[in-house]
């Protein structure tokens, strides 16, 4: 079950299971990188084979953090769902979610403010017209 909700081989499956669900970002892929309009997105290893289709990332909100750095968002909507919070954004007219730990915390943006998302690399996918198109990291590759 955690593969499954971790790495979902189809976007269907990433989004449906977990509340909220996976978020799936179209992207373009430009010498053998993901990009999300100007931005270049760490994918957790590499593409399987050509890739060949309509491309996008795929990570689920409980992998995506405020930072001071990274893609540029602004927050629509900020909801306190027990013990995190999420936090709804938008990036290129695309909405992605995060969930951050600690409900009502005084480091929660508010509505409209401008913020900036980090994507955990080892969490963040490929698909390929849907299916998973991306592979971890090996530790030899991480070396290297």
């Amino acid at each position: 079950p955690v593969e499954l909700f971790e790495r979902p081989a189809h976007t269907f499956v990433g989004h449906f299971i977990g509340s909220p669900g996976m978020n799936i970002l179209p992207c373009d892929l430009q010498a053998g990188s993901a990009r999300f309009g100007d931005h270049a997105i760490a994918l957790e290893g590499p593409i399987r084979g050509e890739a060949q289709g309509k491309t996008e990332i795929g990570i689920r909100p409980e992998f995506v953090s405020l930072a001071p750095t990274g893609l540029p968002a602004t927050v629509t909507k900020v909801s306190d769902v027990g013990r995190h919070t999420v936090v709804e954004c938008r990036a290129n007219d695309t909405r992605i979610n995060a969930v951050i730990e600690g409900a009502g915390s005084e480091t929660t943006p508010e509505k409209g403010a401008a913020v900036h998302l980090e994507f955990r690399r080892d969490q963040t996918r490929l698909y390929v017209d849907g299916w998973l198109a991306s592979d971890p990291e090996t530790a030899v590759e991480a070396v290297q």
